[in-house]
């Protein structure tokens, strides 16, 4: 019906079946940074395009589970944290690169 082509419709995405909770919940921290890693903000609070902002309770939404965050996270700060101890590949392989591992 439509001739679209590009990235969004073809290319590396592929669909992946999410089986247990840690999976998901690492997901989640990896959507929410990827403004951060993209570099389109300093501070993760400043996306108003996710739902980063209804995980630590500054924005009422309603495109998340409360019952799911609150059950893995019971404040805000735990998620704050969860999503702040992550590196990312790109950060470990420039240290690792930079030690001469």
């Amino acid at each position: 019906m439509y001739a679209r082509s590009g990235t969004l419709f073809e290319g590396p995405f592929r669909a992946t079946h999410v089986t247990d909770d840690v999976y998901l919940l690492h997901l989640c921290r990896y959507i929410h940074l990827n403004p951060l890693e993209a570099e389109l903000v300093t501070d993760l609070r400043d996306w108003p395009y996710s739902n980063y902002l209804e995980w630590i309770k500054h924005r009422n939404g309603t495109l998340i589970d409360r019952e799911f965050v609150s059950s893995h996270f019971p404040t805000p700060a735990e998620y704050i944290q969860f999503v702040t101890d992550y590196t990312p590949p790109k950060q470990i392989a420039a240290a690792m690169q930079k030690i001469g591992m």
